[in-house]
């Protein structure tokens, strides 16, 4: 590493620390708050913390929920919050309900949010091995409301007996994964994949008792799954209400996919193969094996740049100016991650603003 490199790595994580704004040119980034989460506490009451300072979160799920659901339809969701129960298992339920009686809103507000959040974010992924073996993860999470869900962009420690599980990044008033690290063993982000409309899909999740939303599907696997192909076979074997992209980052030479899922069956498991020279394998919001729409030049523009960088040069600075090149850094980016589940320790997470 270059003593350029070295100093402004240092500076990132001095930054996020403090949460100190940067400035650049182009885009600006600050660092998250961080917020544990007691596992052994009860369902109703591990995020009172975290909601306790994000009041704004009630309104926000509003705004969304009225964007995405006719107002037709806005009695079904208050008859599915009386009825949660009948549609999400446990610990979920319970916290939704914490959540709701924190922020004094509707549990169908929050159930609804929580299933919108869960099926239309839109991402740029990278797993990549660097020259010494050492598996990197980067993402960036786009989405639209960015203006309201980057003031809502925390990182999230869940403890056990006080030890930590796994990580997130995510937003107040959110329980599902769409980012996470289980420590010295793997991480995984989620990318949507547009397949169905958002209320098909919800009326999925709310029918169909074996499908599970993808993001309670990624913390499931984060609490319970213990190395990264057991995390691989449940991904690709589990049906979803919508489809997805998992990609995931594992500790060893090699350990690195994106899993291309239909809703009730896998399409394609795309590996790491450095001998062979895919040092990298990256996802946007198409299928890999196919050319992106005119209009979305993030993948073309991401692969420039790890092409660019090279396998020698992998740091969380560098991939973090990797993630900053625009279109991949752009107006709807909430925030970025950078992450290693071999030094879990590494991981970094700012707010974004761009453009």
């Amino acid at each position: 590493m270059t003593l350029k490199m070295a100093i402004f790595a240092l500076l990132l994580c001095v930054l996020c620390e403090l949460h100190i704004g940067f400035t650049s040119d182009s885009f600006t980034f600050t660092g998250l708050k961080h917020y544990v989460v007691d596992l052994n506490t009860s369902p109703e009451e591990r995020w009172d913390q975290v909601m306790l300072n994000y009041a704004v979160a009630a309104s926000d799920m509003q705004r969304i929920i009225r964007t995405y659901v006719p107002k037709v339809l806005m009695p079904l969701v208050e008859k599915i919050g009386a009825a949660i129960d009948n549609y999400l298992q446990q610990p979920y339920a319970g916290e939704l309900r914490g959540i709701a009686q924190a922020l004094n809103c509707s549990l169908g507000d929050v159930v609804i949010a929580n299933l919108i959040y869960d099926i239309s974010a839109f991402c740029t992924s990278i797993v990549s091995q660097d020259d010494q073996g050492q598996i990197w993860h980067s993402r960036n999470l786009d989405y639209n409301f960015g203006d309201m869900l980057r003031n809502l962009t925390v990182h999230v420690e869940f403890v056990s007996q006080g030890q930590i599980v796994y990580s997130a990044i995510t937003y107040a008033g959110y329980i599902g994964i769409l980012t996470g690290q289980r420590p010295k063993d793997y991480s995984i982000t989620v990318n949507q994949r547009s397949e169905g409309s958002i209320l098909e899909n919800i009326l999925l999740a709310l029918l169909d008792r074996k499908a599970v939303p993808t993001t309670f599907l990624v913390r499931d696997i984060l609490a319970n799954v213990p190395d990264f192909e057991s995390a691989i076979n449940h991904l690709s074997t589990t049906d979803t209400i919508a489809p997805v992209y998992f990609i995931i980052a594992g500790v060893n030479p090699g350990q690195g996919a994106v899993i291309t899922k239909g809703r009730l069956e896998t399409i394609d498991i795309w590996r790491l193969d450095p001998i062979h020279g895919r040092w990298f394998v990256l996802e946007t919001n198409y299928d890999h094996w196919t050319t992106p729409p005119p209009w979305d030049d993030r993948r073309d523009a991401a692969i420039k740049a790890m092409n660019r960088l090279g396998q020698n040069n992998i740091t969380v600075a560098s991939l973090f100016d990797v993630m900053s090149v625009q279109p991949v850094l752009n107006s709807l980016t909430t925030y970025t991650v950078i992450m290693s589940p071999a030094q879990p320790d590494l991981m970094q997470a700012w707010i974004r603003h761009c453009c």
